[in-house]
């Protein structure tokens, strides 16, 4: 609540996501109401703005709230940002900021869970050296990635998983990109195919050309 407060008297632009107990005061129906972020009503897939909402049951720091539940979400999120913000921060771009942001933690989650970088331990604690070497796990996360979603990827997706039978977040797909490019750099039946795209991708990346789609390709 004080960091709100804070962000609001210097004027800064925010975006968090406030858990649904939260009491607020909101104009519901045209009618204002004292009740709980999760009792705001919403629609699936479609982001509802409530517009200068007092946050909080005591102290009432206005802001504007984003009520968004995609299809497949367990819980919908309340995206709290500056009041009345809309003609410069859409709700719709408020929704895509927020998607990326879970990326970024889907990264920290691939670097500490399946890439080991949670049990690193560096004998020399310069931090120069590590600097670069955490620049050089990025790229190489960086370009695992591109692997794992590049068309080649999705080709192969149905030899890898069973879709799951009702989506979750929005989509059937059970493996992340990172677990495809692990994948696919392992399973010998596809060895020389994903060798191939690989080169090419760092080719292209090297001679500064972007990403190449891939033409075709029959398993």
């Amino acid at each position: 609540m004080e960091l709100i407060k804070d962000l609001n008297r210097g004027q800064q632009p925010f975006l968090i996501r406030a858990p649904g107990k939260v009491i607020v005061q909101a104009t519901v129906r045209g009618r204002r109401q004292r009740l709980s972020l999760g009792r705001l009503p919403h629609r699936t897939n479609w982001p509802v703005r409530y517009r200068h909402v007092l946050y909080h049951s005591q102290k009432a720091e206005p802001v504007d709230v984003i009520v968004y539940r995609e299809r497949g979400f367990q819980q919908p999120w309340f995206l709290v940002v500056p009041p009345d913000s809309e003609p410069w921060l859409p709700t719709e771009e408020v929704v895509r900021l927020y998607r990326q942001r879970m990326r970024i933690e889907h990264c920290f989650r691939d670097w500490k869970s399946h890439l080991g970088l949670r049990g690193l331990r560096l004998q020399v604690q310069k931090p120069e050296r590590i600097l670069r070497l955490l620049m050089g796990f990025t790229l190489a996360y960086l370009i695992l990635l591109l692997l794992g979603q590049d068309p080649l990827a999705e080709k192969l997706r149905p030899y890898f998983e069973q879709p799951r039978r009702r989506d979750r977040h929005g989509t059937p797909k059970i493996l992340s990109v990172l677990s495809m490019a692990l994948y696919l750099l392992s399973d010998p039946r596809w060895e020389q195919r994903v060798q191939e795209r690989w080169i090419q991708i760092l080719s292209r990346l090297v001679a500064g050309r972007g990403i190449a789609t891939l033409s075709s390709f029959s398993p």
